[in-house]
């Protein structure tokens, strides 16, 4: 990469895993943000996050396969959910979108790669299930707001040191909703290879120098970090980098990868995603998968608890390992 985040095509490429005359075409079609100095073609490492983005959210309804895995049939199946864009999803701040939901699929949120997961299966078995890919916050609210039947949210509390429940309390109050545990995971930080700042803490995120790439808000992994920078005590502007917002998760580790920043939060696996990078665990992380208990969601319900009882739903959690899913379905909360 060429300083000042500036790419060329093959940046781009191996940034993307695509090839390079791909990258020409989605410049020339101008999906693809880009410019030319003299007769080379350039592009910023935020036009292409920007492009990420646009093809994630012009993605919502359709089930975001893994790249490192093959297409399943539950997957292809799922790939016939209708999408609800970004500009089509109702307001939340819209008293009047409070409970109407679009069409009869069952609306869920989330950008965690479970909430595909949950979504290829459902289909596959004939219920219908429309993805919302949104960040743990956002998708709750959007629960709440009654844009969403369910939503898979990974969030830390530090004064409760939990996942999740604070969060559904705080965000939905007054809501009937029941809560499923889906699985546990490692998360940390991911750094260049060798550690060189010798980042081991939260409070290492202090120190001058230190480059962060961060998350954009309504993240779990920014929620993450500001909840460890409030018990330090600690201002995020003492932290270099922390106004810069990735869009998706592998949009911060590629800062990290090409040089560009020292660490990013993450998970194990998204680690093992990219090269040049190092996974440091400082704790475990739940996911959780709220559910709005109405008449609507009730067959759904039925279904969710029938689906991770499954041997076979079992056997496609590998897709997200490393994990814990020992209490996969296990009811964590309800009201």
């Amino acid at each position: 990469m060429l300083p000042n985040g500036v790419m060329n095509a093959e940046d781009v490429a191996r940034y993307l895993h695509l090839g390079k005359n791909t990258v020409y075409q989605l410049a020339k079609t101008g999906q693809l943000a880009s410019y030319h100095v003299g007769r080379k073609l350039r592009f910023t490492l935020e036009d292409v996050e920007a492009y990420v983005a646009s093809t994630r959210q012009s993605s919502e309804g359709a089930i975001l396969q893994p790249p490192f895995s093959k297409p399943t049939p539950q997957t292809q199946a799922a790939q016939s959910a209708k999408p609800v864009s970004q500009s089509g999803a109702q307001s939340i701040s819209d008293a009047a979108a409070f409970g109407k939901l679009p069409g009869n699929a069952f609306v869920l949120a989330g950008g965690d790669a479970m909430a595909d997961l949950i979504a290829s299966n459902l289909n596959a078995i004939g219920m219908p299930v429309t993805r919302l890919v949104r960040g743990s916050y956002t998708a709750l609210v959007n629960l709440y707001a009654g844009d969403a039947d369910a939503a898979v949210v990974h969030l830390y509390d530090q004064r409760a040191n939990s996942y999740n429940i604070p969060y559904v309390r705080s965000l939905a109050p007054g809501a009937s909703v029941v809560v499923f545990r889906l699985y546990g995971r490692r998360v940390g930080f991911i750094v260049q290879a060798g550690n060189p700042k010798g980042l081991t803490t939260w409070g290492s995120l202090l120190r001058d120098g230190v480059q962060l790439s961060n998350r954009t808000k309504g993240s779990g992994a920014r929620v993450l970090l500001d909840e460890k920078l409030r018990a330090l005590e600690a201002r995020s502007e003492q932290i270099e980098g922390y106004d810069s917002h990735a869009t998706v998760a592998t949009g911060a580790i590629a800062r990290v990868s090409s040089g560009l920043a020292d660490v990013a939060i993450g998970t194990e696996r998204e680690s093992r995603r990219e090269a040049n990078v190092e996974f440091v665990p400082l704790q475990t992380e739940w996911v959780d998968l709220v559910v709005a208990k109405t008449p609507r969601t009730r067959p759904a319900i039925r279904r969710l608890t029938e689906l991770f009882a499954s041997p076979r739903f079992a056997q496609d959690l590998r897709v997200l390992e490393p994990c814990d899913p020992s209490k996969l379905g296990t009811v964590i909360y309800e009201s």
